[in-house]
């Protein structure tokens, strides 16, 4: 590894540092500042205000309240749910959402960096042809769709036409007792809806900007230097144009598989898709502060992490890209 890439990932991961601890005191001021007391809410006894009060340490200073809570969010420990599930740790709570959530990301972001990307290159090589003006209208009418109307058309089409459709949940209720090939099929069955509302607005975004970042790329001089040396179109394309377009490209990626983790709220509520995003529609409703505090935690960091991913990307990529 050459030093000024170990030099940069240092400093790029002092940063990383840095700012995750920024988020986890802005995470705990935010929810102090708010109005509101969740110990004397509705339904909570003096018993169990002054018991949380104590566990939160909530009857000392601001100064100690900070310190409890950066050993309690260091050591795993983010709380108890106050209404979603009462009297559950919020770190036990946010596993089996966390993995549907990724489920559903992880792929839908692959399937669409992929067909986002080969669509993008194929309308900007062909570009001012057929296949880019029906292209190119086709990105513009699912990048501007709200994703929420989309996905709502997507659940009326399936619930009136495909009533047999599973179109609510992330499994269904007798999943825990199918074999591994039915658990399988059950849980493809409940995400190909939301996914295919989540990857089509994605697909579509980064067709745009792939299609725009490679026709600024080909009316470079070094591509017509290659055109007039009579170099095959597919080298062109692959070894001199591409890599070049990928700078905008990996950064809008970055962006979006941070955002996406929190962006999937809506489509996680509309299909009733039992994810981070539904679970934190549920602790809004529920003003579950301290479910609500790791959810925040988990979706800034998430954007942090893609950021940093990103970073190291692009110095790869662009040696002229400096801290």
């Amino acid at each position: 590894m050459p030093e000024s890439f170990r030099r940069y990932v240092g400093k790029r991961v002092l940063y990383l540092l840095v700012t995750i601890f920024l988020i986890i005191s802005f995470n705990f001021l935010l929810f102090r500042v708010m109005p509101g007391d969740i110990t004397k809410m509705r339904g909570v006894t003096p018993d169990a205000s002054e018991m949380m009060r104590d566990y939160y340490g909530l009857n000392s200073s601001l100064p100690s309240q900070y310190v409890h809570f950066l050993e309690q969010t260091l050591t795993g420990h983010l709380g108890i749910s106050i209404s979603y599930r009462k009297g559950s740790e919020v770190s036990a709570l946010l596993g089996p959402p966390l993995t549907n959530t990724l489920i559903l990301v992880g792929s839908g972001t692959i399937i669409s960096i992929a067909a986002g990307i080969y669509l993008g290159r194929l309308t900007a090589w062909h570009r001012g042809k057929s296949i880019d003006k029906i292209g190119s209208g086709f990105f513009l009418i699912f990048y501007c769709m709200p994703t929420f109307l989309f996905a709502l058309v997507l659940l009326q089409i399936f619930a009136v036409y495909v009533p047999n459709w599973p179109v609510r949940g992330a499994t269904g209720p007798d999943f825990d007792s199918l074999n591994t090939v039915g658990q399988l099929e059950d849980r493809i069955l409940h995400t190909l809806l939301p996914l295919f509302a989540l990857v089509i607005e994605s697909v579509a975004s980064f067709s745009i900007i792939t299609r725009s970042s490679l026709i600024d790329v080909m009316t470079e001089e070094y591509m017509v230097t290659a055109v007039a040396k009579g170099l095959n179109s597919r080298r062109i394309l692959n070894n001199h144009a591409m890599p070049n377009a990928m700078l905008p490209i990996v950064t809008v990626i970055a962006m979006n598989v941070g955002w996406v983790l929190s962006g999937s709220i809506m489509i996680e509520v509309i299909f009733s898709y039992q994810g981070l995003g539904y679970l934190t529609y549920k602790a809004v409703l529920g003003y579950d502060y301290p479910l609500l505090q790791a959810a925040f935690m988990l979706e800034a960091v998430a954007v942090v992490l893609a950021n940093f991913i990103a970073d190291l990307m692009l110095f790869k990529l662009d040696p002229r890209v400096t801290l």
